[in-house]
């Protein structure tokens, strides 16, 4: 018997089933546009992709959207400092990353997430402190820029 895999749309309802929420059309429009997407897209981009895949979608609807989905840990954002705030899916709905930003170009790239993993660890270790580097850009200077500096 062959078995299908979930997508993020449907995993997504199944967990707001499971937690008694309401499963709507702005709340899986926005998992769908970030589901489709590397890109790091805004409020204001998502907002315009669901209004496009789901006509009739009020802007404000998919704010209060991405809103509930953070608070149900399966969206997350991160700061790129002057480049705002982008969302992403989270938890097991994609893979875990890093952000770095180029200070000089405002490039951003993706990193793996465990990358910091030896610094979380001794941070704990030591200090008891538990670092949580998902939900901001580490700021440094591409290898562009590098090169042209």
């Amino acid at each position: 018997m062959a078995t299908t895999s979930k997508g993020p749309a449907e995993v997504t309802a199944e967990r707001l089933r499971e937690r008694g929420e309401r499963v709507t059309p702005a709340r899986l429009a926005v998992v769908e546009v970030l589901a489709s997407t590397e890109e790091h897209l805004s409020a204001e981009q998502i907002g315009e992709r669901a209004e496009e895949l789901r006509p009739g979608i009020h802007r404000a609807t998919v704010y209060r959207a991405l809103e509930a989905l953070g608070e149900f840990g399966l969206v997350t954002h991160v700061h790129l400092g002057r480049a705002g705030t982008t969302y992403h899916l989270a938890g097991d709905l994609a893979p875990r990353h890093l952000h770095l930003r180029c200070s000089e170009c405002g490039t951003v790239l993706d990193v793996a997430g465990d990358i910091l993993d030896p610094v979380r660890r001794k941070l704990q270790r030591e200090l008891g402190f538990q670092l949580a580097p998902e939900q901001v850009a580490l700021i440094g200077v591409c290898a562009d820029c590098s090169a042209r500096g």
